[in-house]
């Protein structure tokens, strides 16, 4: 579960420009940008889970939650909010458990963020991020 929560945060963190990206526009999300540059209704490989309910957990609390300067990992309060709201209760370890994929989410997410940082998982299609050029081209060939 570990790796497919890095991936996770990996297609979503937004990497630094290259420093000969000069554009102005909002940078996008490694998804964001594969979307752009392979269509919209492309959907990455994730990496096979034993059991999802746990990710399903994760990802319905949010994997990450606001904390000083950016992002930070969901607290056990979030968690315990998240379980009194939804009725469902977690085994203690279930909760721990909840915990460290967050932290590991956002530690993947910062990390994300470096140009040219490759994943811990490669789907066997993998592509390799679009460049600036390459999203450049290809919105001047739809327009």
């Amino acid at each position: 579960m570990s790796v497919y929560v890095k991936y996770s945060a990996w297609l979503n963190a937004t990497p630094e420009r290259a420093k000969s990206d000069t554009s102005d526009g909002p940078r996008l999300s490694r998804l964001e940008a594969m979307r752009k540059a392979y269509g919209e209704n492309y959907a990455p490989d994730m990496p096979p889970l034993d059991t999802d309910y746990l990710i399903g957990y994760l990802f319905e609390i949010g994997p990450t939650m606001a904390a000083g300067m950016g992002s930070g990992p969901i607290t056990h309060e979030e968690i315990l909010a998240w379980q009194e709201l939804t009725g469902i209760e977690l085994q203690p370890w279930e909760a721990r458990f909840l915990r460290r994929l967050s932290l590991e989410y956002v530690s993947e997410l910062h990390h994300a963020e470096t140009l040219g940082y490759v994943p811990a998982w490669r789907p066997p299609d993998w592509k390799p991020e679009p460049s600036a050029v390459q999203l450049s081209l290809r919105a001047l060939a739809q327009s």
